[in-house]
């Protein structure tokens, strides 16, 4: 039964693989060509001042001419689990049911259990095998989303899910996903579709659960020098504390004196008020944090710390495996009920 499924869909698979080491050769060699011209024109090394080191921005736009749109290879990273989610998994039970050739099975002495759990099986394990390949060099895609200027691929956040178990997670999910929606329906378009629309909106929903999988760090907003000249400007860009250069920004909230929580509403009407009285209070309240502090409100700053980098690679691996095991049993209850 593995024999007649590789057989039976042994393009569809052959391309998932080949397309995976592709990928991956290709993400190498463009990001050590990237590297190596870093290096030489010393964009890193390169720290621009008001009055010097102005080529530095001349040095990175080269660095961005020579790369070209190569830079966004890490792009495909997302876009592969999504293609094979569609291509793979929504006709994977789909086209059987929907042209009945699933009949001339069912014939057989195979059960539907052994059938349908033999497809997903393997259909499975190749796309773990791709999503293997592709975890071992995604991260180094990061190399090519630095910023202007200082060493490239300082935060292990913006590969998350390019690499690790996440990626890993996406690419069984996907498969499950459409397949079950293919089983369900019993239509091809629908499986692609529909199973790639499922496959989206539920990444997206545990994208937006990630910030939380541990309680962030928070750090107050500290006022900045006030200087009266520059004013307006430092009232829009107030001093904040360093974070680490590693960390992740999640966001921002707001308490009092004694630690409880301040509402959003309450800090925006505070900051409009600001926003009218200006410096006119005096030179402290020419910063919007001294102004919100004077009001018993203090603005904190919210991040990950890149030590949770891996723990949060497991616990989102886990999610994406869990949602699998689940879309799988299901999917292998409506083919062992389905009538012939």
């Amino acid at each position: 039964m593995v024999w007649l499924t590789l057989r039976q869909h042994r393009l569809v698979l052959a391309t998932v693989v080949l397309g995976a080491i592709v990928l991956a050769v290709a993400t190498v060699i463009i990001v050590d060509f990237g590297q190596r011209t870093r290096i030489e024109l010393g964009v890193d090394s390169c720290r621009p001042t008001p009055f010097t080191n102005l080529n530095c921005y001349e040095l990175d736009q080269e660095w961005r001419d020579r790369i070209g749109y190569w830079r966004y290879i890490f792009l495909a990273f997302l876009v592969v689990p999504a293609v094979v989610a569609s291509y793979v998994g929504g006709p994977l039970f789909a086209r059987e049911l929907e042209r009945g050739t699933h009949r001339l099975v069912l014939t057989q002495t195979i059960s539907r259990l052994r059938w349908a759990a033999t497809k997903l099986g393997v259909v499975l394990a190749v796309a773990l095998a791709a999503g293997a390949v592709l975890t071992l060099v995604g991260g180094r895609s990061r190399e090519l989303m630095s910023g202007t200027f200082g060493p490239s691929g300082q935060r292990p956040w913006d590969a998350f899910d390019l690499e690790g178990p996440a990626l890993l997670g996406f690419m069984v999910f996907g498969v499950a996903a459409a397949a079950f929606i293919g089983a369900w329906q019993k239509r091809i378009l629908t499986g692609m579709f529909v199973g790639l629309l499922v496959f989206g909106l539920v990444r997206l929903g545990v994208g937006q659960l990630r910030p939380q999988y541990e309680t962030p760090v928070a750090v107050k907003l500290v006022p900045s020098i006030p200087v009266t000249s520059l004013a307006p400007f430092t009232a829009l860009t107030p001093l904040t504390p360093l974070v680490p250069a590693d960390a992740w920004v999640v966001g921002y909230d707001a308490v009092d004196g004694a630690g409880r929580p301040v509402p959003a509403e309450r800090v925006r009407a505070l900051i409009d008020e600001f926003g009218r009285a200006g410096c006119r209070a005096g030179p402290l309240a020419c910063d919007s944090v001294a102004y919100l502090n004077q009001r018993d409100v203090y603005q904190r700053q919210l991040y990950q710390p890149a030590d949770r980098y891996w723990r949060f690679q497991a616990i989102e691996g886990a999610i994406y495996l869990a949602l699998t095991i689940l879309l799988v049993t299901l999917t292998l209850l409506i083919v062992k009920r389905r009538d012939a």
